[in-house]
């Protein structure tokens, strides 16, 4: 198994490629990627993305510069890419020893400023809902430019429908078929995934209703920098409903006393940029409980993110919603 020291390595290599010279290298986040921050100097820093193997084609990454670039472009707060001294923004390199190594896709962005709103599967509250009518402002501002931009040529992202959240072959795994999972577990997440493919068939893919989205825009993935907001984190972008979207945003609230006043707070904020209609709301809760469940398939398949401790409360979470999904249906 790879360790940190090897990351760290790997990033100093890369920084030759990008013509970086660097004072410092830090692990800073172990997740779907290794994120080191790289210190230049003592005016400048950025991050280091190495890129989960296998996760995203570079066809795919290239894709998704081109919509963050162009969302800069548009006004909204998002990272900037670094090319390297010949043009490129990713390049492949080795991790580890001859026995024991990987491939990884790195590219590098800007730093941020800021810390995130939150930490993924244990958000806590630390004023968050102040934040959530600009937030909702954002995630709707990112609709229409979705609803507006016109894609290069081979632009290429994965989808967020049926299938790809609820189908045979879901993008973020088998979540009912978990090992880990009781017998009682498994039969209530596959009948809630049965009604779930059932709601999801009833909506429209139309581009009123589904488009470029972020999906995963938790607080995680939203730096506060004095009350400046910035989205990072774009790995998880593609084609999805935009109630998908509001749903992932709200979903670090499920069960906390503040979720009631965050969800309203998104609302009017996201509703001050694009007017949605009542239909679209109800079904923001069809994608809380999508959400509750797919979080289980994700983490399942990741044992070695620091984050796996907190997997037996993502079971639990989850068969909390399934339940309540189910009585409620």
């Amino acid at each position: 198994m790879l360790k940190e020291s090897d990351f760290i390595k790997a990033a100093r290599s890369a920084c030759l490629i990008w013509g970086l010279e660097p004072l410092q290298i830090d692990v800073i986040s172990h997740s779907e990627n290794i994120v080191c921050q790289v210190k230049v100097d003592s005016q400048r820093q950025v991050v280091m993305r190495l890129h989960r193997p296998g996760y995203n084609k570079l066809t795919e990454l290239d894709s998704e510069i081109a919509w963050v670039r162009s969302l800069a472009e548009s006004g909204l707060p998002v990272p900037t890419a670094v090319q390297t001294p010949s043009g490129d923004y990713y390049r492949s390199i080795d991790i580890g020893s001859p026995d024991s190594f990987e491939r990884r896709i790195v590219g590098v962005i800007e730093w941020v400023k800021g810390q995130p709103l939150g930490t993924p599967l244990t958000n806590n509250s630390n004023n968050v809902v102040a934040h959530y009518k600009k937030i909702g402002a954002l995630a709707a501002a990112i609709r229409r430019h979705s609803n507006s931009w016109e894609r290069p040529i081979g632009f290429t992202r994965r989808r967020w429908d049926l299938n790809g959240l609820l189908g045979e072959d879901p993008l973020w795994g088998r979540f009912w078929e978990v090992t880990s999972l009781t017998k009682s577990q498994r039969s209530l997440f596959s009948e809630a995934r049965t009604v779930l493919q059932n709601k999801l068939g009833e909506l429209s893919t139309g581009p009123e209703r589904f488009g470029l989205i972020h999906s995963d825009l938790h607080l995680g993935n939203i730096m506060n920098n004095d009350g400046a907001l910035t989205i990072i984190d774009f790995d998880d972008a593609g084609y999805g409903w935009f109630a998908h979207e509001i749903a992932v945003a709200l979903h670090p609230g499920v069960g906390e006393s503040w979720f009631d006043e965050a969800r309203e707070a998104f609302l009017e904020g996201y509703c001050s940029v694009y007017e949605i209609e009542l239909d679209e709301i109800a079904s923001v809760d069809v994608f809380l409980t999508i959400r509750s469940l797919m979080i289980v398939g994700w983490l399942s398949d990741r044992p070695e993110l620091p984050i796996y401790e907190h997997f037996p409360l993502v079971i639990r979470n989850a068969e909390q919603a399934a339940e309540k999904f189910l009585v409620n249906r």
